[in-house]
């Protein structure tokens, strides 16, 4: 239920929403009481709540009854009205992007926490980048959680898929063989570099625009949009891959 109610937030309706939007699903058509018990809300709350999810087009009064009573719209509309108001947003995104362009700075340093926030960095500008080169200094899995293990699994396929190389120095370790496999590989180069030489927990990329660090066991990451910095990192990766 938590994963559901996060999820519906995530869509554009807040906590308490979402618990009354589920309740009145489950119930199908109630009274205001009936849905403050399903979703564990006090009743006057959930009047308030109420009001707000009818603003929103996603409940309705059943008119014409002795008592109050609700019905939910259904899940299909909630979504398609979700995908119509990113649809509306997206329209401004050019717009948004000049500003960025020509602000007096090129350097942005962007923040990811949790899972979700580690996925959304790894696969940061993937569709921009095609044709792309990147290189990175990655590190052994042994303190990542099973979940970001499960994450990076795809990735460098996915990444080939979105036509990006790679090319990749990681430390000899039991958690990064499956990479050596040609198989793993797709097409990426990867040169090794002893344990006891380096011992990386933590990745550093460099693109042509931005640097991207992950720390493993903090699920937390880091990019930093400044091709200047960009073109550091990959001449220090540069110098260490032609003495491997």
């Amino acid at each position: 239920m938590d994963t559901l109610i996060k999820n519906l937030s995530n869509a554009g309706i807040n906590e308490k929403e979402a618990r009354v939007y589920i309740a009145l699903l489950q119930l199908g058509k109630a009274s205001a009481y009936s849905i403050s018990e399903r979703s564990g809300l006090k009743k006057p709350t959930t009047y308030v709540i109420l009001d707000e999810l009818i603003k929103k087009s996603l409940v309705m009064k059943i008119p014409r009854v002795k008592k109050q009573q609700f019905i939910a719209r259904s899940p299909e509309e909630f979504f398609a009205a979700a995908d119509e108001r990113l649809k509306q947003a997206k329209k401004v995104l050019p717009e948004l992007m000049t500003m960025v362009e020509n602000s007096d700075t090129n350097i942005r340093t962007l923040f990811y926490e949790g899972i979700n926030g580690v996925k959304d960095a790894i696969y940061y500008k993937s569709k921009e980048m095609k044709g792309k080169e990147v290189v990175g200094f990655y590190a052994t899995t042994e303190n990542a959680s099973p979940e970001l293990v499960k994450l990076f699994n795809p990735w460098p396929k996915d990444m080939r898929e979105a036509g990006i190389n790679f090319r990749v120095i990681t430390p000899e370790h039991e958690t990064t063989k499956k990479y050596m496999d040609p198989n793993n590989q797709y097409g990426h180069e990867i040169k090794t570099v002893p344990l006891s030489l380096y011992s990386s927990k933590s990745s550093l990329e460099a693109s042509d625009t931005f640097v991207r660090i992950v720390l493993f066991k903090e699920l937390q990451s880091v990019i930093i949009e400044s091709p200047e910095l960009a073109n550091s990192v990959r001449q220090i990766f540069n110098i260490v891959w032609s003495k491997l």
